[in-house]
């Protein structure tokens, strides 16, 4: 068994992440030792109201979101969607996706990054 305290979960800043606006947070659940090779990257990201993650596309892998607060649009191969709370996204290997917070409180979800060839 292995407990990881929140205090020495690594956290970041990325500006402009993907080409989006504003500053995106992002927690590190577990670093990649544990997440071993079939997972990039388990994570909690906040983005503030108004800013966003830019459209990139996944090569290799698959990133599925968990929303757990806030509001927002989320844009899946060119196809605009509203997601709130409860919702999922799944982005497959090839897709590309971008995410904007368009509500009025930070938009929080989790982020797990698979890679499709581990």
């Amino acid at each position: 068994m292995m407990i990881v305290q929140t205090k020495l979960k690594k956290q970041e800043i990325k500006q402009n992440m993907r080409g989006g606006n504003g500053d995106v947070a992002i927690t590190h659940i577990t670093d990649s030792e544990i997440l071993g090779k079939n997972c990039r990257l388990f994570a909690q990201i906040t983005v503030k109201p108004g800013d966003s993650i830019g459209e990139h596309q996944h090569l290799g892998e698959r990133e599925i979101f968990y929303f757990l607060q806030g509001k927002g649009i989320v844009v899946d191969n060119g196809r605009e969607s509203e997601i709130g709370p409860g919702d999922v996204m799944v982005t497959p290997d090839q897709s590309s996706h971008s995410v904007i917070n368009t509500g009025d409180q930070d938009l929080v979800f989790m982020a797990l990054i698979l890679n499709e060839n581990a």
